[in-house]
C-alpha cells in the first residue's frame, strides 16, 4: 500500500511540474523542425530542394526550385511559424532545360482549362527566357489573381508580369456581351464554333467599346463575326481583332 502512494505522488509531482516559461521560445532545432514540416505539406520538395537555418527569430531559406509561385510558397510557409519573425529569402526560381517555348505551352494549357474563363475573357501570354507575361482582359478581379497564381507555378518560370485588366462593371456592357455573343454563335454558320468546349471569338466589351478577340479559320468567318456583331445591339465602336489561321 505505502509503495502504491509514493508512485502516485511522484507521478502528481511531475505534472504539475512548471513547463516552459511564458515567451520561451523553442530550441532552434525544433523551429527548423517545424518549418521543414510546412515545406513538406506546401509539397515543396516535389519541385526542389529547399534548405533552412534559424537563429534569433530568423529563418533563412536556401536552395532551388523550380518556379516562382513554389518560392513564394516556401516563403509562406516559413512565416506561418509561430517564432518565425521574419523570413530571409534566398531560394533560386529555376527550372533546368525548361525552354521559353515549353513554358507558354504549360501555360497555355492552365488558361483553357481555368473554369472561370470564358468567351468574355481574353487572355494574351509572352515569353522571354524564364520570364512570362500576361495581359488582356477579364471580368472579375479574382481572375487576375487566380490566373497570376496558377501561372506563377508554371515550371521554368522565374519572373511573373501580371499585366490583366480587370474590366469595369456594367450592366450596359453586360447586355453588349450578351447580344453579341448570341448573334455570333447562334449563327449556323459558327455551329462549329459553338460546340467547342471554349470558342475561340472572344467578346471583349469596356465602356461599351466592343472587340473581338481570338481565332477563325478564313477570312469569310473573320468577316461574317463583324457582320453579325454590327447588327446584334447599340453599342460605341467595333474592333475586329480576329486573326485567321490554317485558312
Amino acid at each position: 500500500m505505502y509503495r502504491t502512494t509514493v508512485v502516485i505522488l511522484a507521478c502528481v509531482c511531475f505534472l504539475a511540474s512548471p513547463g516552459p516559461a511564458e515567451g520561451q521560445h523553442a530550441p532552434n532545432s525544433l523551429v527548423v523542425a517545424e518549418i521543414q514540416n510546412k515545406l513538406y505539406r506546401a509539397k515543396i520538395p516535389k519541385h526542389g530542394d529547399v534548405q533552412v537555418s534559424y537563429e534569433n527569430g530568423i529563418a533563412t531559406l536556401t536552395g532551388t526550385v523550380d518556379s516562382i509561385g513554389v518560392k513564394e510558397d516556401a516563403v509562406e510557409s516559413a512565416e506561418k511559424v509561430d517564432d518565425v519573425t521574419s523570413v530571409v529569402d534566398n531560394i533560386t526560381a529555376h527550372a533546368a532545360g525548361v525552354t521559353p517555348q515549353q513554358i507558354l505551352e504549360r501555360a497555355r494549357k492552365e488558361i483553357v482549362t481555368y473554369p472561370f474563363y470564358t468567351i468574355f475573357d481574353h487572355v494574351v501570354l509572352r515569353a522571354n527566357g524564364d520570364t512570362l507575361t500576361v495581359s488582356g482582359q477579364v471580368t472579375d478581379p479574382f481572375e487576375k489573381e487566380d490566373i497570376g497564381s496558377f501561372l506563377s507555378h508554371v515550371k521554368g518560370v522565374a519572373t511573373l508580369q501580371n499585366d490583366l485588366e480587370v474590366l469595369p462593371v456594367s450592366i450596359f456592357d453586360d447586355q453588349i456581351r450578351l447580344a453579341v455573343a448570341r448573334s455570333i454563335y447562334r449563327d449556323p454558320f459558327f455551329v462549329n464554333y459553338a460546340n467547342q468546349a471554349l470558342p475561340s471569338i472572344h467578346v471583349i466589351v469596356k465602356n461599351g467599346d466592343v472587340t473581338l478577340e481570338g481565332v477563325v479559320d478564313s477570312a469569310v468567318a473573320k468577316a461574317k463575326a463583324e457582320a453579325d456583331s454590327r447588327f446584334a445591339i447599340t453599342y460605341f465602336s467595333l474592333t475586329n481583332n480576329l486573326r485567321v489561321e490554317n485558312p
